[in-house]
C-alpha cells in the first residue's frame, strides 16, 4: 500500500495518510457502492478510517450526516484471521531539499528558480507544509507542531512575478492530535495549490454539508525533488 501523504508531530508520533483507496474485497471486487475510504496509519497507534461514498448518499452505518469514522477498524469482525497484525514501512531516501522558506517566502535554503529547474529536468517534487492542519485545533486549544508531506503532480513557474506553484496529489486534513485518529467528522478531502512565496489554497469538502469550500493561508514549506 502507497501512502501519498506522511506527517511527523516528533520521534514517536510518525505515520501516513491513504488518500486514493477505494474499499474493494481482498482485490476479488469492488465493496459496496463507490466510496472513498481515508486512513491514517500510525507507527505507534491503531489505525483510522472514514468511509465516504461518492454517489450522495449516507454512509451505511454512518457515524455523522454522511460519512462513518471508524477509529479501530481492525477490533471487530466474526473471520479475524485477516486483520492486519503487522506492520512492515518501507521508505524511499533519495529525495534532497531544494528550497526552504518561510510563510511569507523569504527563502532559508535555494529560492524558486531552483524548484524550476528541477521540474524542467523532469523530477518528482515533494513539499513539507509547516503546520497544516493547525486551523483544525479548537477555538482555545493548543496546536500540535507537525509537519505534512505530499507529492505534486502539476507545476507552474511564474517567471515574471518570480514564483514557483505546484498542484499536490489529493490529500485530506485532519485535527493534529496524539495519538493520531479522526476527530469526530472533522475530515477536509481535497487539494492544495502551495507556492514559493508562502501562499497555499485549500480546495476542500466539507463533510458535514458536501460542499466545497476554498480557503487562503500562508505556510513555511520545505521543496524536495527527486
Amino acid at each position: 500500500m502507497s501512502l501519498q501523504t506522511t506527517w511527523v508531530f516528533d520521534e514517536e508520533n510518525v505515520g501516513g495518510l491513504s488518500t486514493l483507496r477505494h474499499p474493494v474485497d481482498c482485490g476479488l471486487d469492488f465493496l459496496s457502492r463507490p466510496t472513498m475510504a481515508y486512513w491514517i496509519f500510525n507507527v505507534t497507534a491503531p489505525s483510522s478510517s472514514v468511509m465516504l461514498p461518492l454517489d450522495g448518499s449516507p454512509a451505511d452505518d454512518a457515524t455523522g450526516d454522511w460519512v462513518r469514522v471508524d477509529n479501530t477498524p481492525f477490533a471487530w469482525g466474526s473471520d479475524r484471521a485477516w486483520l492486519s497484525k503487522h506492520y512492515h514501512w518501507w521508505v524511499r531516501d533519495d529525495w534532497e531539499e531544494v528550497c526552504a522558506h518561510d510563510e511569507n517566502g523569504n527563502p532559508s535554503k535555494g529560492n524558486w528558480e531552483e524548484l524550476r529547474r528541477a521540474a524542467n529536468d523532469g523530477c518528482e517534487l515533494k513539499v513539507g507544509v509547516r503546520n497544516l492542519w493547525s486551523h483544525l485545533t479548537p477555538d482555545g486549544g493548543c496546536p500540535v507542531e507537525h509537519e505534512v508531506f505530499t507529492t505534486c503532480e502539476t507545476q507552474f513557474a511564474h517567471v515574471a512575478a518570480k514564483f514557483f506553484g505546484a498542484l499536490t496529489t489529493p490529500t485530506f486534513l485532519v485535527r493534529p492530535i496524539t495519538p493520531m485518529k479522526f476527530d469526530g467528522d472533522r475530515v477536509e478531502p481535497g487539494w492544495l495549490l502551495v507556492r514559493s512565496d508562502g501562499r497555499v489554497c485549500r480546495q476542500t469538502l466539507n463533510v458535514a454539508t458536501l460542499e466545497w469550500e476554498r480557503t487562503w493561508s500562508r505556510y513555511a514549506i520545505r521543496w524536495f525533488a527527486r
